[in-house]
């Protein structure tokens, strides 16, 4: 269970996980009391005139865990310490929305070594759902829950107990107008009980924690409604091997939408997970007409049979504008939306294409960004048109239309790991957790009649400030240097959606990212719209099987040969001269003739011919080379030669892997072979030729077999005709016919 169980708001310290020493230490707490409350406190001025700083905090605290009906937190605090012999630093931030006995909070923590994530949720502080995996929940009572860490409904901060004997000191900071503010100095024992608990027992630490210093500073309305708190704490952690670390943990909290309408994230989930029926807090009357108008518009296009969807794209990017081409089908089952994630009860059908200008800046955005996509880097640059097809079962396929290239490859995904992925890079679970519960406002635009109208959704303020912060972050990574100077991006301005009702049903979207744009010279900035999105959508069935069936046959005829296609690359690559290296070729070939049409379409046009041309040149080389290799060019013989260079012709020789093979010199020798013939048998013997009777010419049987060898030579070599062809006419011996005959005549005459 306890892996399941640290908080980010500790993790804080849950980081000291890495923590260790080699030190025992007796388990220091003898008291677990929770903070003494005070539940009908109306004003801090009769406390503040006594100097009865405990109460106040007594009555902040009892506010935030039970006065106030309803609040959103948001907490962001650092930790730091020292590991061994470097600095180690984490940012955290947790979330927190409440509304009547129902508690949420998220809580994520990050690192250069780690992301952690945790989420909890109860409704009736009996039972609290707990995660720290994406798609993995625990149920666990609260008394089980207490056993190895605080529970988020017990009178504390942050787990840090607030008594008569645990606060040693407290100080006014500031008394003005409405707000007071008073810090509490804590002691290092007794107000450290169930912090010390949750670190040990979720940080995996060898000892309890030593605390010495907790700080903690409460602002406050003269009514008590909370507005913010300060943390700061200094601790010994520790976990054997590592050793013992001193670490400092800052964070403040700041409070909002105080006794306000509340929702929780995700809570139809949530809800379900834990077993509860989820509450659903009241919209303002105004706000509830314009979502109910929208939702009953977007039902009429009747989503569970099916919907098509057309438009485009349009990007301003470094001068030029970019169109892509959208197009496809949906078939979303609503009823389910309740029990389901949304990837299970969605199927989809969509068609990109994009001109060359889109396929040139997705070849900047891979320089850029390549790290990040991983191995789906050069999908960017394959595919001028693309097939997206997700079967309503995780699969998500990509697969090439421009048949002409079928050697791009086909892709199969996972959408929750996409969405995982896009939810962590762009942090969107983060910009509206952060944002107040007016994160977006509706505005309808008056049309012909209740039928026929548009809705503008507008961000608001916040979380405008939130693109915008994030915009700015993101834009101080130096590979992105090229695209803020090519886009002369100042500041983000605004998102722009419009939704348009005809009929009574939702007819299009327009979507819109302006941007401020520096300008150059006396030139003011100027807003420019660096994207746009138009989508047309209507009811109509489609054919969904057919597609994911013919995505699937694709993506399946590509993963049938991705292993074989990754060997033939890697021969095509890296040619040796070796019996293996051809074996390997020669297996390639038969599988690569093996497979079906569709799967050789993944290869290159020319991949068999350039097979077969490598292993007739590797099988030719290795050929004459068995033959090379038993003799030696400084003392060759004329029979020697005769087998040397017939194997030198009869084989297709790779002039330049046979020179790197047998090196420069040997290779000067092979291609000039003619030169190396011995002709002195034939030379002593030309002065004999005299008369027409060869049995007279007085031959020896020597010069008979050389002259005779010689012949054999000339039947692969003409420069060895040719030699004794002008030897004959130079000394008026006859022509070489005549002469060869003869000497036949004689040859046979000694066998």
């Amino acid at each position: 269970m306890r892996k399941h169980l640290p908080k980010i708001a500790l993790l804080c310290a849950a980081p000291f996980t890495l923590m260790g020493c080699n030190e025992t230490k007796e388990e220091p707490i003898t008291n677990k009391d929770e903070s003494t409350i005070i539940k009908n406190a109306k004003s801090t001025d009769e406390y503040l005139k006594n100097k009865d700083y405990k109460s106040i905090a007594y009555a902040y605290i009892y506010n935030i865990k039970d006065g106030v009906k309803s609040y959103e937190s948001v907490t962001n605090g650092t930790v730091k310490a020292k590991v061994l012999f470097f600095d180690y630093d984490i940012k955290y931030n947790t979330i927190i929305n409440k509304f009547g006995d129902t508690f949420y909070s998220k809580e994520v923590s990050t690192s250069t070594l780690f992301n952690l994530t945790n989420e909890f949720y109860s409704v009736d502080r009996e039972k609290i759902l707990v995660s720290r995996e994406p798609d993995k929940y625990n149920v666990y009572t609260m008394e089980d829950y207490r056993k190895t860490s605080y529970a988020p409904n017990q009178y504390t901060i942050q787990g840090y107990v607030f008594n008569d004997d645990s606060i040693l000191k407290s100080e006014v900071i500031s008394d003005k107008g409405d707000i007071v503010t008073i810090k509490y100095t804590l002691d290092n024992e007794k107000a450290t009980n169930l912090v010390k608990v949750d670190l040990k027992m979720n940080g995996d630490l060898s000892s309890y924690p030593s605390f010495k210093t907790v700080e903690i500073t409460l602002s406050m309305k003269r009514d008590f409604t909370p507005v913010s708190y300060a943390l700061r704490s200094v601790y010994d952690a520790s976990k054997p091997v590592v050793g013992s670390s001193e670490v400092t943990q800052e964070g403040e909290c700041v409070f909002s939408n105080i006794n306000g309408t509340v929702t929780i994230p995700n809570e139809t989930f949530l809800a379900q997970q834990l077993g509860k029926t989820p509450t659903v807090p009241d919209l303002d009357g105004g706000e509830r007409e314009i979502k109910d108008g929208l939702w009953a518009a977007l039902e009429k296009l009747d989503l569970k049979k099916g919907v098509s969807i057309s438009g485009d794209l349009k990007i301003s990017l470094f001068g030029s504008e970019i169109a892509v081409n959208l197009g496809g089908n949906m078939k979303l089952d609503l009823s389910r939306i309740s029990s389901d994630k949304i990837f299970d009860i969605l199927r989809l059908y969509a068609k990109v294409e994009g001109d060359e200008t889109f396929n040139s800046i997705a070849s900047l955005v891979k320089s850029f960004a390549g790290d990040k996509l991983g191995e789906y880097a050069d999908i960017l640059e394959r595919f001028k048109s693309l097939e997206v097809v997700y079967d309503g079962n995780g699969a998500l396929y990509l697969v090439p239309t421009n048949q002409d290239k079928a050697h791009v490859t086909a892709v199969k995904l996972k959408l929750s790991d996409i969405l995982d992925a896009i939810l962590r890079e762009v942090n969107i679970v983060g910009l509206i957790t952060e944002a107040n519960k007016d994160l977006v406002s509706f505005k309808k635009i008056e049309g012909a009649d209740k039928d026929n109208y548009q809705v503008e959704i507008m961000l608001n303020e916040k979380s405008n400030q939130t693109i915008s912060d994030k915009l700015d972050e993101l834009f101080k990574n130096e590979s992105l240097a090229i695209l803020k100077t090519g886009l002369g991006y100042k500041a983000f301005d605004s998102i722009g959606i419009k939704v348009g009702v005809t009929a009574g049903m939702i007819k299009d979207l327009d979507v819109s990212f302006n941007y401020l744009k520096q300008g150059s010279g006396e030139e003011k900035a100027t807003v420019v719209t660096l994207a746009k999105l138009h989508l047309e959508a209507k009811s109509e069935e489609f054919d969904f099987e057919s597609k994911i069936s013919a995505a699937k046959e694709i993506y399946d005829a590509f993963a049938g040969i991705s292993a074989l296609k990754s060997r033939i690359d890697e021969l095509l690559k890296n040619v040796y001269l070796s019996r293996g290296y051809l074996a390997n070729v020669e297996k390639a070939i038969a599988e690569f003739e093996a497979l079906t049409d569709l799967q050789k379409g993944f290869f290159k046009s020319n991949t068999l011919a350039e097979l077969q041309r490598i292993k007739s040149n590797i099988s030719g080389l290795l050929k004459f080379l068995d033959v090379y290799h038993k003799y030696d060019l400084s003392k060759v013989t004329n029979e020697d030669l005769l087998v040397l260079i017939k194997a030198y012709k009869d084989n297709v020789l790779d002039p330049s892997a046979l020179e790197v093979e047998i090196g420069e010199e040997a290779y000067s020798k092979v291609c000039d072979l003619s030169s190396l013939i011995d002709y002195s048998l034939f030379t002593s013997a030309l002065p004999k030729i005299q008369g027409e009777d060869e049995t007279a010419w007085g031959f020896t049987e020597a010069e008979i077999r050389g002259i005779k060898l010689l012949f054999d030579l000339s039947a692969i070599d003409d420069s060895v005709t040719n030699y004794i062809m002008i030897q004959l006419l130079f000394n008026g011996a006859g022509d070489i016919d005549t002469f060869k005959v003869k000497v036949m005549n004689l040859y046979n005459a000694l066998n």
